[in-house]
């Protein structure tokens, strides 16, 4: 089965955001970092690129602070450390497994 990620590489075709992915990444944010401001949810319900909503989910899962996480809302493309674990394959992630 094809993930969403290899449909845009395919057909250049980018996914649309839904409200429930807006709403998941809202959620993750409310559980790790309390309450969110109203800026911040603003910024996100403004996202319709799922690419980018799912980058942030990631960001928002690994993010040492809440303001680490409002850097990337706020500037694109300057990642966070780490790898998105569904984009390995089972050996990279146990070579990676290995090695820490």
């Amino acid at each position: 089965m094809e993930n969403d990620s290899d449909m845009t590489k395919k057909t250049g075709i980018i996914p649309s955001a839904t409200e429930e992915d807006r709403n998941d990444l809202a959620v993750l944010l409310t559980m790790r970092f309390g309450e969110i401001p109203r800026e911040v949810l603003s910024a996100i319900l403004e996202i319709d690129d799922f690419t980018q909503i799912d980058h942030l989910i990631l960001v928002a899962a690994n993010a040492a602070t809440f303001s680490e996480f409002v850097r990337e809302l706020s500037q694109p493309g300057v990642r966070i450390g780490g790898s998105n674990p569904s984009s390995e394959s089972k050996s990279d992630r146990a070579r990676r497994s290995r090695e820490t």
